[in-house]
């Protein structure tokens, strides 16, 4: 804020105070009639016009007498500490509180107003030798400068009762007097001087809001005048007093039109839309409400002018409501938008109106704070977990501070100023805070307490898991704990997306060859609050498949046979899908064991760094051909060829051969199997014995047996030598 308008705002809401005049002197004035009788102003309570009471007076009079012949005149100085007088600076204002009763305000002219200067005491001064004359009594004289008198004073009284009648003297003053004197009229003159004050800056702390004096009497109306006025109001330091038992009575009279008022003045000026409170009654007892109110009227003042507009029981501003814990008081409330220092209550002047009322308390408090717009309306919001708002006060007035508490009363102070933030790390749950207004300089000027209510939402559960998988397979992500009832679960490729890709507790990935990492949200479908820290992040890792290349060596092999498979990974594993087919050891050597097919496998296992991998190699083994020999093979002695028999070929043998252990039988090798039987041919001079050959047999697929057997070569028997003798 700029320097000046700093002190703008500071000049505004610093304090002023009443300095009454706190010395007086007075001097009466009469005429010496014969015999020694005096006609001769007076005055009474004279020290009371000083004492600083607002409800003391002195009173000033003159009895019935001719015209300027008696008076009564006191002075109100302005002392300074050391008792010397105060020289007040000219254009000062001062203001007198001053009464006149009704008989009065048709001889005004016998009152006069105004500053005086130089002090001082006077002797009495009399006739001498009783003789007949004008004269005063000892007492006190100054330089006067009458303000009001004969000719303007009319402006300023309109009404009997208690005044306050504010002059702006143009030159240099020590105090004000106020002159009582004898009229044309042989009235006799009275008049109440209660206090006089101007008012100054202080640096105090001041009760802003109190009513610090009432002013009180009968106006004149078009129709009633004042003269002939009945109206008059009772105890009127009752509606200030803070007891809401006793009252001021305001009663008309026995004429409505008599137009009577009470005026509350109060320690400073308010702020806009600052309220009031006034409680009412009936005499008597009964029900009132605003349409019984007629004629009742209330009006602001600043500096002695309207502030705004009257308020009356037409208006839509006025609330009337039944005093808390009572049956026949009434509680009237409104705001004032324009600034005032004090309020005028009239009643009467008007045929219809309630002819009297009671006036228990008058009190006026500081706007209760806003944040919303609707007066009436609730301030309850909600947040999620882990965020703020922000609450403002709607209706800011100047010179004001704002206090915001935990609690309607008393509590602790959590900030001042017109917004406050409540703390981001608050627990989820439900708060109230409070604010209240606090008028600046003031020792006492608080508000009503207004309550906003925050509701923390707790944010959702969500636990993701990653997981790790293989290069080219699928991942099912799965969040724990999920309640689709509940949340509502986002997936994102990109942890700004803007639209998900998937809703749901579950997602399952396409075959993925890289990291991925895919981001997840969860919303309360209620609250729409989404978990804590944002989108969490779940890693798909990624293993590549260990290099494993295909298996070498032979995919078919005849039972009973072995090979050795290889591959050039070391680190796997040899297994066989059917050992009763072909079995295989660790450094991969396969046995065929019977006819089939069988899967050889080659593994390798899964490690920190790749994923496992397992090549197949199908292996065929087929099935060794077979067949049965006759029994006794053999040949006779001499011959060259015979057939040896066989039975029960299985597997499809179609060659075969023959090898021979020792003799002279030659070998035969790879030929066609005849059906049934086998030659041999046998060299003619093959010696008698047996002999032990080898039958191999193949199948088309190259699988063979061999088959030993022995082969005798049988001995002739010679021919018998027939004798005949």
């Amino acid at each position: 804020m700029p320097t000046y308008l700093r002190a703008q705002v500071v000049a505004q809401c610093e304090n002023t105070k009443r300095t009454y005049a706190d010395f007086q002197g007075s001097i009466q004035y009469g005429f010496k009639v014969l015999g020694g009788s005096l006609i001769m102003g007076t005055i009474s309570d004279a020290g009371n016009a000083v004492n600083g009471q607002v409800k003391d007076a002195s009173t000033l009079g003159v009895g019935l007498g001719l015209a300027g012949l008696a008076s009564s005149t006191q002075f109100l100085q302005f002392n300074a500490a050391g008792g010397s007088p105060r020289s007040i600076p000219a254009n000062t204002p001062v203001t007198i509180k001053i009464s006149l009763p009704t008989e009065v305000l048709s001889v005004l002219s016998g009152v006069e107003i105004g500053t005086f200067t130089g002090l001082h005491t006077v002797a009495a001064d009399w006739p001498l030798l009783g003789l007949l004359g004008p004269g005063h009594d000892a007492g006190y004289e100054a330089t006067t400068v009458p303000i009001y008198n004969a000719t303007n004073i009319a402006g300023v009284i309109s009404g009997s009762g208690e005044v306050e009648i504010t002059l702006t003297p143009n030159q240099i003053y020590n105090g004000i007097y106020v002159k009582v004197s004898g009229n044309l009229l042989s009235v006799a003159l009275s008049t109440k001087l209660f206090h006089a004050y101007i008012m100054e800056t202080t640096t105090d702390k001041i009760d802003c809001d109190e009513v610090i004096d009432v002013l009180s009497g009968v106006q004149p109306t078009v129709i009633g005048g004042v003269l002939n006025a009945t109206g008059k109001v009772t105890d009127p330091f009752n509606s200030i007093d803070n007891d809401k038992d006793s009252y001021a009575l305001m009663d008309v009279g026995v004429s409505v039109l008599n137009k009577i008022y009470l005026t509350a003045i109060f320690n400073k000026p308010s702020q806009p839309k600052d309220s009031v409170s006034i409680i009412i009654g009936k005499p008597g007892g009964g029900l009132l409400n605003l349409s019984l109110l007629t004629g009742f009227i209330i009006q602001p003042y600043l500096n002695g002018v309207k502030a705004g507009n009257a308020f009356d029981n037409t208006g839509t501003f006025l609330n009337l409501r039944l005093f808390p814990g009572s049956t026949d008081k009434y509680v009237l409330t409104f705001p004032i938008t324009d600034v005032y220092d004090r309020l005028e209550i009239t009643t009467g002047g008007l045929a219809g109106v309630l002819g009297s009322l009671q006036i228990y308390d008058i009190k006026r408090k500081l706007a209760k704070p806003r944040t919303l717009i609707d007066p009436i309306a609730e301030d309850a919001r909600a947040i999620c977990q882990g965020e703020t708002t922000t609450f403002s006060v709607n209706n800011p007035q100047a010179c004001t501070e704002y206090k915001w508490y935990d609690a309607e009363t008393g509590g602790n102070l959590l900030h001042t100023g017109e917004n406050y933030t409540p703390p981001s790390s608050l627990l989820a749950g439900d708060y109230s805070y409070y604010v209240q207004g606090s008028r600046t300089y003031c020792v006492t000027g608080v508000s009503e307490r207004l309550r906003v209510k925050l509701k923390v939402n707790p944010l959702p559960p969500l636990d993701v898991p990653g997981t790790t998988i293989c290069s080219g397979t699928t991942a099912i992500l799965t969040i724990s704990n999920s309640d689709i009832t509940q949340y509502t679960y986002n997936w994102y490729a990109a942890s700004n997306g803007v639209t998900p890709f998937n809703t749901g507790a579950t997602y399952t990935t396409p075959a993925l060859t890289a990291n991925t990492t895919y981001y997840v949200e969860a919303i309360n479908t209620l609250t729409g609050c989404k978990n804590i820290g944002g989108r969490k992040a779940v890693l798909v890792n990624v293993k590549p498949i260990a290099v494993v290349n295909p298996i070498i060596g032979v995919n078919t092999m005849c039972a009973g046979t072995t090979t050795t498979l290889t591959n050039d990974n070391p680190s796997g594993i040899w297994s066989s899908s059917n050992a009763t087919i072909a079995t295989i050891d660790a450094t991969g050597n396969v046995t065929a064991v019977a006819a089939g097919s069988v899967v050889i496998s080659y593994t390798v296992a899964d490690d920190a760094t790749y994923c496992g991998k397992k090549v197949d190699f199908n292996l065929t083994v087929n099935p060794q051909p077979n067949l049965t020999l006759g029994p006794d093979l053999g040949i006779c002695e001499g011959l060259a060829t015979t057939k040896i028999p066989y039975a029960n070929p299985v597997f499809n043998p179609i060659s075969y051969s023959i090898t021979w252990i020792s003799g002279p039988i030659s070998n035969v090798l790879n030929q066609t199997l005849p059906a049934n039987e086998i030659t041999i041919n046998v060299p003619s001079n093959t010696p008698v014995a047996v002999y032990q050959g080898v039958l191999t047999i193949k199948n088309a697929n190259g699988c063979e047996r061999a088959i030993p057997f022995s082969f005798r070569v049988k001995l002739v028997p010679h021919k018998p030598i027939v004798s005949i003798n």
